[in-house]
């Protein structure tokens, strides 16, 4: 079998380049959509003569191109070769990616899949819808923004490169943004989210989360490619844990707040969560039927998959007292709001209350620390803190904390909600008398 290329005339001063394919009876002629300029094409050679007329980057590509044509064309050879086969492998040396999409899924589907498939907690499958968002966002960024018409990533074909070219595109997504509003605007998850820029440890969490999905498929043994090993899942940077006192706790409770009925709501559900200590996913699914004997009883979600076990937290008289505010007959302990509501009254509640103690933070991007009022940084996840650290004060048993919080054995993640503050250690001293 043989492959020449020859020109066909498409205007007076360029021509297509065109492929003749010869074994036996065969013989096809197709017409491709390549374009020389006839003046500077070298038909022994196969590219331009050397001129400053055709940019560099057209005279290494169109070689290339033609090389890849032939080579397809060879490999791919039959006795049933024709002139749609013919236009296929043209079509398909052009557009690699393209070409390999046929033949396997590209990573937006295995992702699909991956949503599909995950049985973990409802918190860790938003975190994967979120990835899956700034995934297809970045697809598109290459493909409309870019003019990179072909763009698909492949977990086959995965590299460090792209990777990290991922990872700087999320980084700066927030200033693209702003640059290219209309091409943001129908691809956010809410109309009103305005982009902000991310943490040092949102960024490290989300190429964590692609380490994990890569991870996935080699386990499916859809590839072997361990490209995200040679990335390396990286320790995100945490701050000392901030929470409320008790004195503080106690304050929200006994607060007057009778003219304020959408902040008593925030306060009721605030305190019984400083109480229990759970996390705010597991709060909002809890009914009357979790509570047993005195005891909250339930099975949190997040740890559910690598070790479902149940917690049993004893009710405080005054966790007692907030629920009997409530009717027992309704599917949930209380109207609860959206998190985001939520989130929002809690800061709303404790400035109404005058906790305005300052705390110290990591800044945006997580390099070092701001001081900053307790009313602007709390959320629901601060009642969980003000459960475990207010314990631990008295208790310094990580073991018996972690049976009411939740946590799984040596969790690296409850060691942030202590800080093991000056009292405890004059404590520890004062033992060794």
């Amino acid at each position: 079998m043989k492959v020449s290329v020859y020109l066909k005339k498409c205007s007076p001063s360029t021509s297509n380049v065109c492929f003749r394919v010869r074994e036996k009876n065969v013989d096809i002629k197709t017409v491709s959509p390549l374009i020389v300029q006839d003046k500077y094409w070298d038909a022994d050679s196969l590219s331009y003569r050397r001129t400053t007329a055709i940019p560099a980057a057209e005279q290494k590509r169109l070689p290339r191109q033609i090389a890849s044509i032939v080579e397809r064309a060879e490999r791919t050879f039959s006795d049933k070769a024709d002139g749609k086969w013919m236009k296929q492998v043209i079509k398909d040396a052009l557009h690699p990616a393209l070409a390999f999409e046929r033949e396997h899924p590209n990573l937006l589907d295995r992702l699909n899949e991956y949503i599909e498939k995950y049985d973990g907690s409802e918190g860790g499958k938003k975190h994967i819808n979120a990835f899956m968002l700034k995934m297809s966002r970045y697809h598109d960024y290459n493909r409309e923004i870019l003019g990179d018409s072909d763009f698909t990533l492949f977990v086959e074909t995965l590299t460090l490169e792209q990777m990290n070219d991922f990872r700087d595109y999320i980084i700066n997504e927030y200033m693209l943004s702003r640059e290219y509003p209309d091409f943001y605007a129908s691809r956010s998850a809410s109309p009103s989210h305005k982009p902000r820029p991310l943490s040092n440890t949102t960024v490290i969490n989300i190429m964590n989360m692609f380490c994990i999905f890569m991870n996935w498929c080699r386990k499916m043994k859809y590839s072997d490619n361990n490209v995200h090993e040679e990335y390396g899942c990286k320790l995100p940077t945490y701050g000392d844990p901030f929470y409320l006192t008790s004195k503080e706790r106690n304050i929200l409770y006994d607060a007057d707040l009778d003219d304020s009925p959408k902040l008593a709501l925030i306060r009721d559900i605030f305190v019984f969560q400083c109480y229990v200590g759970c996390r705010v996913g597991d709060l909002f699914r809890l009914t009357r039927d979790n509570i047993i004997d005195g005891f909250l009883e339930y099975v949190p979600q997040k740890t559910k998959k690598c070790r479902a076990k149940t917690v049993r937290v004893p009710l405080h008289r005054k966790a007692l007292n907030i629920l009997e505010r409530y009717d027992p007959n309704t599917d949930s302990l209380f109207p609860f709001l959206p998190v985001q509501t939520y989130n929002e009254g809690i800061r709303k509640l404790l400035k109404h209350c005058g906790i305005d103690r300052m705390v110290t933070i990591l800044d945006t991007h997580g390099y070092g620390t701001v001081q900053k009022p307790l009313y602007e940084v709390a959320t629901s996840h601060t009642a969980r803190k003000t459960f475990i650290g207010n314990l631990y004060k008295k208790v310094p048993d990580p073991n018996l904390i972690a049976a009411m919080s939740g946590h799984v054995d040596n969790s690296s993640a409850f060691a942030r909600y202590r800080t093991i503050d000056d009292d405890t250690k004059r404590r520890l001293v004062e033992m060794i008398n």
